[in-house]
């Protein structure tokens, strides 16, 4: 068994899936799967060339405890989209296979069995709790778990850090509060002066240093927009000055000290 899909949806330009890697990483299972779906899709459509743009997003997670609530959310992808008002009426998705009992792609198997042992009840009380979250919105701890690229609690993080984690940089990605605090005690500068208009070498020594370790850790310049009252653009030239002279060094410095405590 070299992986485990245990639910999917195809969106109008991207796609989801959940998968339990065993015994094989999840690099060649993308590979493989965006190869071969390529070729299919070239040959039936008279194409050439690649079909997907740019890299997959891969988000590690806690099975045991998040696994329904991520068959859910991905199941729900098209009603929040405004595609369809039910699940159930979207057909590129595993939400029949879960009412249905069809295994051709999907093992419902495992979930189903956390609602009930007999089948029948099984798939009720699952569509039950799937509609249960018919309009709710976003669910605000799958969101904040997946900035993080990894959702899970403290003892699953931890675990999962002794196991992948180099030695200089943990997983777990440090909040705009963590970074805002390191920033000032290197800069001296603190968040109400980032986001004035002042214009002394220092503060904006602070802005670019700030952009520069929100950049590193992989956050969008856009999440940063309400904290510092700037333009993307602005944002954009203060990332390029981030990347230069005794600017970079600010940044690698608030890097390290921000590894050391997500570390301690």
């Amino acid at each position: 068994m070299e992986f485990i899909l245990y639910a999917y949806v195809l969106m109008v330009n991207h796609v989801h899936l959940l998968i339990e890697t065993p015994s094989i990483s999840i690099s060649k299972i993308m590979q493989r799967i965006n190869l071969t779906y390529t070729q299919y899709f070239n040959k039936k459509y008279g194409k050439v060339g690649h079909l997907f743009q740019g890299r997959y997003k891969a988000f590690l997670c806690d099975r045991d405890e998040y696994l329904l609530s991520l068959i859910r959310y991905i199941h729900l992808n098209p009603v929040r989209a405004n595609l369809v008002k039910e699940p159930r009426d979207y057909p590129w998705s595993s939400h029949r296979d879960y009412l249905t009992g069809k295994e051709d792609l999907v093992d419902t198997k495992r979930a189903l069995r956390f609602f009930s042992e007999r089948v029948s009840q099984a798939r009720r009380q699952y569509e039950d709790f799937v509609n249960e979250a018919l309009g709710e919105g976003k669910n605000k701890s799958l969101y904040q778990g997946l900035r993080q690229q990894i959702l899970g609690g403290d003892e699953f993080i931890k675990e999962v850090e002794k196991k992948t984690a180099t030695p200089d940089r943990p997983i777990r990605k440090p909040s705009l509060q963590e970074i805002l605090k390191a920033v000032k005690e290197v800069t001296g500068i603190s968040v109400d002066e980032i986001a004035s208009r002042g214009r002394n070498k220092e503060v904006v020594l602070a802005r670019e240093v700030l952009v520069g370790v929100w950049r590193e850790y992989g956050h969008k310049l856009v999440d940063l927009q309400p904290t510092i009252n700037r333009d993307l653009s602005v944002l954009s030239r203060f990332s390029k000055e981030s990347e230069r002279g005794h600017v970079r060094k600010t940044v690698e410095k608030v890097v390290r000290d921000l590894d050391a405590c997500l570390q301690a």
